[in-house]
């Protein structure tokens, strides 16, 4: 790794390490400090955000170790995106001013940057026009107020006289309606965050409205057991019988058809998750259906880690 990129990724933890505070202002130290607890906290802020991992053998080796080696380029485009860029590239030129880039290359960046505004300007014009007739729900975390992830959100549309349908979302996890509609009546789920039913009116003054959804606890919770090393068993066994109901029943899943491929029973599931030779990792939650607080149905399916190294 040349000495730019090394300042580039001394700029990227940096970077890593306010983002986190936000989600958890109780971490203050540096990020070559973090251990355990800010580790597992990372791995949860980064699935919650961009939808990705990194394990703690890998945080080990790039970030508290002095050895200097850069990431693989996909970790370092997650973190970036983490971060709020589109990726490793983009990232890098932003920073540019910061590591010092010789003049022609901060000539080249304010020429694209001023590109950039007359586009962004253009589409600012075209979108109020599109809007004008139009309403639209902006779909975003009630605690951070961060957009949701777009691919985990499902949209769909009820009727009266027509059967439901599914609504697609743009990229910045909105939802855009005609306000010749009159009213809408739609059921908004996604697998980390509580099911909600809206009813609006369209037709009133306003054309934007931000929806908070609350995050599924329990959902997000069972996730980040099955990625992280766990060091107190019988706390984590406590947690999992207080979060489900009896009689449970959990399916495994095949992500690509959505087919049952293993059916368990409570204990069945919480020894799999609990016990030092974890049988289940890598969980993603697809589905979680509640009866008084407790969970009675899950759906899951088990991702392939590709970061560990």
């Amino acid at each position: 790794m040349n000495d730019v990129d090394q300042e580039y990724f001394q700029l990227l933890k940096k970077d890593i390490a306010n983002t986190l505070s936000v989600s958890f202002p109780e971490i203050t130290q540096p990020i070559e400090q973090w251990k355990g607890s800010e580790i597992s906290y990372l791995q949860e802020d980064l699935v919650n955000k961009v939808g990705g991992r990194v394990s703690e053998k890998w945080f080990y080796t790039h970030v508290k170790s002095k050895a200097g080696s850069l990431p693989r380029i996909d970790v370092l485009d997650l973190l970036s995106q983490y971060v709020g860029y589109d990726n490793w590239s983009s990232y890098k030129l932003s920073k540019k001013s910061k590591a010092g880039v010789r003049p022609f290359f901060r000539k080249r960046l304010a020429f694209l940057l001023f590109s950039g505004v007359v586009i962004i300007s253009l589409v600012a014009v075209n979108t109020s026009l599109f809007r004008a007739g139009s309403y639209q729900f902006c779909f975003v975390d009630a605690y951070s107020k961060k957009p949701i992830p777009p691919e985990k959100l499902e949209v769909v549309i009820l009727h009266n006289e027509e059967s439901p349908y599914k609504a697609r979302v743009s990229d910045e996890c909105c939802l855009t309606l005609q306000k010749s509609t009159g009213s809408v009546r739609f059921i908004v789920r996604s697998a980390y965050y509580k099911t909600d039913t809206i009813t609006r009116i369209l037709n009133k003054g306003q054309d934007h409205e931000h929806i908070l959804l609350n995050p599924d606890d329990y959902a997000l919770m069972i996730r980040v057991f099955s990625y992280s090393d766990i060091e107190d068993w019988n706390s984590r066994r406590l947690q999992l019988e207080e979060m489900m109901a009896d009689n449970a029943r959990i399916f495994q899943v095949l992500y690509e058809n959505n087919v049952p491929m293993e059916v368990y029973n409570k204990e069945e599931f919480i020894n799999k998750l609990t016990m030092p030779i974890q049988s289940l990792r890598n969980i993603e939650v697809l589905e979680t259906i509640y009866e008084k607080d407790k969970i009675v149905s899950l759906r899951f399916t088990e991702v392939k880690d590709e970061t560990n190294d």
